[in-house]
């Protein structure tokens, strides 16, 4: 092995020089302030180990750190001079396209700790059924969290926003129905308090931001570009020992910065912070341009930038390149040949560097590339010419039950273990390579290896080397199976709304007439007991019997009529349901023509309601009789009793508007075998005077929706053709 020769000689000046230098450095800290997010905890250990063990001195840094909360401006903060370095969210890069010229020098989270926590039992699982609901967060997480409402299809004002505050109280009494929160923090203080919440996250809806970036101005940059970058490596390494020395920088923020978390909170968030940095593959702070490009695009989706935003300037270049050629002209002038052979040896350990850290960045780039396919929050899957699958992200082997994306490698469409329903007008794999045409935005539909039917766009455009020749394919595929559901609901909703609207007319009008019949019934009846009274025996008095027996019949129709509007006379009190039953069957029973059988099966323990049982009965008696005229022949007529807890989403498929409270109810279903009906008749069951029968008839179902309104209750009907049908009748339970 090669020795370069004795250099010490000639370098001891400028070794002498640079220990100079390094003393007057010691010797002349610089003063600056950091502001922190939030309040002192683990979640900014990394500063607090860069103070505590010296990291920042030895840059020559004299640092405070100010604690942040809810309200804090940061781009206010670092333009107005009031700090020189801030903590903050990745919405910063909508300040730097307002003007503000902030940098962002590092991520320390690669994925944001945002989240919106709402109470488990609200029956709340997806971002979409927050919908006309209130929120509690603050100025700096609201991006995040509009930006997950926003692809979920929701509009921009369908989520109400008010100033943060934890208030789990305010949370569980419904003053507001979630809290923007952070993983590292709130659902442990929730969960040592007992108290049950479910988190929905921004990245599980294809938001995925950076958290917790450290950020500086231009002007900083460009008037100590020294201390920039003295500070960042004192931090990042800072961040190194904090994250290896956990217990220590717990017990400095216990003692130190009389932080009020408990350790064991200080722990939970530790580990929480460990999971968000992602720093088994990439190191602390790193950040790319691509990603920070993805969480732009998401912000033109919300309208909070411009379409030709521009990124220029906003990332902080750590390592610019330099041109030190005149310093190796120097030192070959100064050293002579003597010098050679030692320039050799740098020059080798140069290139080893460069390699190092070629190979270093390589397993960044190809971690980082891998991370940002399966980040995406759509399908990704590429193919060669022979349709033979090359790679894909995680989301697309999710689609297609391969459990990781190794598992797809080599294989072609026709061994998917989905099926592909079939369509038109769409081309093939083989005819976008061959025809060198684009498929964009395709409405398919996939069977998957369970058996569900989902909704997808499929985009298929062919891919291209330099030459520009075909060489395969790249096959994009978007769940939009809820936004289909979603569509759906809507739909649903605006025919419930016209039904209640058409409901409500009608309800008024035969409230009106009816209310104007009685009295004049009352004249007539009065009347026609006078004109009898006074007529003797004979055929005057025989016409008078007969106009009080249709008096009769008429005053009979409006009570049916008022209970169809809800407006019948009721006499509720507390029943049993077993009572009840034992009371009204042989009545229930008599309904039904010879030839079919009532069979009544109850499950579960006996329950009581508030009812009327006169009306109830009358109910039991219209369902039974339609379900015995639908059956042809000698029949069974079911009528099952039973409890259920009815969360809102099953309350809302119904045909009461508005839906009543989530609860227990008890449940009436009669069913029967006979013919069933269209989704057209079911649409038209509860009109008053329709029928499937022969005219006259059709009051019995409109009656049977008025006693289920005033019972507070609700119907549900579930029929085909030819496969019988079902009514449910839901009554709320009295509470023990």
């Amino acid at each position: 092995m090669l020795h370069p020769p004795n250099l010490r000689g000639a370098l001891q000046p400028v070794l002498l020089a640079c220990l100079f230098l390094l003393s007057l450095a010691a010797h002349a800290q610089e003063k600056i302030t950091v502001q922190l997010k939030w309040k002192h905890a683990f979640q900014f250990a990394g500063h607090y180990a860069a103070l505590e063990k010296g990291f920042y001195k030895e840059a020559g840094l004299d640092v405070t750190l100010k604690e942040g909360g809810p309200e804090t401006h940061f781009a206010d903060e670092l333009t107005s001079g009031n700090c020189q370095y801030a903590v903050a969210l990745s919405s910063m890069v909508i300040h730097r396209n307002e003007g503000s010229p902030v940098v962002a020098l590092a991520a320390i989270l690669q994925h944001s700790p945002e989240v919106l926590l709402v109470p488990g039992a609200s029956g709340i699982n997806t971002p979409h059924q927050m919908a006309g609901k209130t929120v509690a967060v603050s100025p700096e997480d609201t991006p995040a969290l509009l930006a997950m409402f926003k692809n979920e299809g929701l509009a921009a004002d369908a989520v109400k926003t008010i100033p943060y505050e934890f208030s789990p109280e305010k949370m569980l009494s419904g003053v507001i129905a979630g809290m923007g929160a952070y993983t590292i923090n709130e659902p442990f203080l929730l969960r040592e308090r007992g108290i049950p919440f479910r988190l929905l996250q921004p990245r599980d809806y294809g938001v995925d931001f950076y958290g917790d970036c450290l950020y500086t101005t231009e002007a900083e940059i460009r008037q100590h570009p020294a201390r920039v970058r003295a500070f960042l490596d004192a931090t990042l390494k800072g961040w190194q020992y904090a994250m290896s020395h956990r217990e220590e920088i717990i017990d400095l923020l216990k003692s130190r910065y009389q932080c009020p978390i408990s350790r064991e909170g200080l722990h939970y968030e530790a580990d929480e912070m460990a999971r968000l940095m992602f720093s088994e593959l990439i190191d602390i702070g790193h950040m790319n341009e691509g990603r920070w490009r993805h969480i732009g695009d998401t912000y033109v989706r919300l309208g909070m930038l411009p379409e030709g935003y521009s990124l220029d300037g906003f990332l902080y270049e750590r390592d610019p390149k330099k041109d030190l050629s005149w310093l190796w002209w120097t030192l070959g002038g100064t050293m002579g040949s003597t010098f050679l052979l030692a320039a050799l040896v740098l020059g080798l350990i140069r290139v080893n560097n460069r390699i190092t850290n070629a190979e270093r960045q390589a397993r960044e780039a190809q971690a980082m590339l891998q991370t940002v396919i399966n980040t995406i929050p759509v399908g990704v899957v590429w193919k060669d010419r022979q349709s033979r699958i090359l790679g894909c992200n995680q989301v697309f082997a999710d689609y297609a039950g391969f459990g990781s994306p190794q598992n797809a490698r080599g294989l072609t469409s026709d061994r998917l273990p989905w099926q592909d329903a079939p369509e038109t007008n769409d081309l093939s794999d083989d005819e976008v390579m061959d025809q060198g045409r684009s498929v964009l935005l395709s409405d398919k539909t996939f069977r998957t290896a369970g058996g569900n039917l989902r909704s997808f766009y499929q985009s298929k455009v062919p891919l291209r080397n330099d030459q520009g020749e075909i060489i395969g394919l790249l096959s994009v595929i978007e769940d939009i199976t809820s936004l289909k559901m979603a569509e759906s609901h809507q739909s649903r909703l605006k025919d419930r709304l016209i039904q209640s609207q058409k409901y409500e007319s009608l309800h008024r009008l035969a409230n009106g007439v009816c209310h104007h019949s009685n009295n004049i019934l009352q004249a007539l009846t009065s009347y026609a007991e006078l004109a009898r009274m006074q007529s003797p025996a004979g055929q005057t008095r025989d016409f008078m019997d007969g106009v009080l027996r249709e008096s009769q019949r008429v005053a009979a129709l409006n009570r049916v009529l008022l209970t169809c509007t809800g407006h019948g006379m009721h006499q509720f009190e507390d029943t049993s349901l077993r009572h009840f039953m034992e009371e009204s069957l042989p009545t229930l029973k008599c309904c039904l023509p010879s030839s079919h059988l009532l069979e009544w099966q109850h499950q579960g323990p006996d329950v009581s309601i508030h009812a009327d049982g006169e009306s109830l009965r009358h109910l039991l008696i219209n369902l039974l009789t339609n379900a015995s005229e639908a059956a042809e022949g000698a029949s069974t007529v079911h009528l099952r009793t039973g409890t259920v807890d009815c969360d809102v989403a099953y309350l809302q498929e119904n045909h009461v508007d508005p839906a009543p409270p989530p609860g227990e109810y008890l449940y009436l279903d009669i069913a029967d075998r006979g013919q069933g009906m269209s989704q057209e008749i079911l649409g038209m069951v509860f009109d008053p005077f329709f029928s499937t029968k022969f005219t006259g008839r059709g009051l019995g179902m409109a009656a049977v929706l008025g006693i289920v309104k005033s019972h507070l209750g609700t119907i549900k009907i579930q029929s085909s053709p030819g496969e019988g049908t079902t009514v449910r009748v839901l009554l709320p339970v009295l509470k023990k």
